[in-house]
């Protein structure tokens, strides 16, 4: 999705459902720090909105208008994906983490994931895709794999902590043959810490 566009889906969704600033919790949220982005996110056809608590009205119509079976989404081939706390796991604090995502005039019209907490997400969601993005974040220095463990550790304290293990594992799979040792090393040591509990 190219930036012009996610800026479209975010006045289209704030205008339709009264949420000014609204909250983005997908790969589109890399916006929020650089306009480099990688073509997994370029490719992605949706933004995810995160229309949780007093907003959850507010998700089923964003989701009915801009959603994925909208006309909107024939016509402009993006869409809006409305989605509630029970659909995306985020690590704890991240409301106080958020990072403003800016117009041309400086006014802020939307709120992301800070980067940790959006690769932390992305781990426990655990698709290949997820997988391909965290390798992006890594390899463009966007993040460390030391404060990424040091982050996702932190799910421990949530109700997803089973899914944590099999998650890091899956990722020290994909990135082993690339990846010396000394790279992994954080990452195998939260692996061998949850295995030794």
């Amino acid at each position: 999705m190219r930036k012009e566009d996610l800026f479209d889906l975010i006045r289209r969704v704030t205008e339709i459902s009264g949420v000014a600033s609204p909250i983005i919790v997908g790969s589109q949220s890399i916006y929020s720090i650089t306009d480099q982005v990688p073509q997994i996110v370029r490719g992605s056809y949706e933004a995810d909105f995160l229309l949780a608590g007093d907003d959850s009205d507010a998700r089923i119509i964003v989701n009915k208008e801009l959603g994925v079976t909208s006309t909107f989404y024939d016509t402009h081939g993006y869409f809006a994906d409305g989605l509630g706390l029970a659909t995306v796991t985020l690590a704890p604090g991240w409301q106080d983490r958020l990072q403003p995502l800016k117009d041309d005039n400086d006014q802020v019209v939307a709120r992301c994931l800070e980067v940790y907490d959006l690769a932390v997400s992305k781990l426990i969601a655990g698709r290949e895709k997820d997988l391909i993005f965290l390798c992006y974040l890594l390899d463009g220095r966007m993040i460390s794999m030391n404060l990424l463990m040091e982050r996702a550790e932190t799910i421990r304290e949530t109700a997803f902590e089973g899914a944590l293990l099999p998650r890091l594992e899956r990722l020290h799979n994909h990135l082993r043959s690339e990846r010396s040792a000394h790279e992994l090393a954080p990452l195998i040591n939260l692996i061998n810490q949850l295995k030794s509990r």
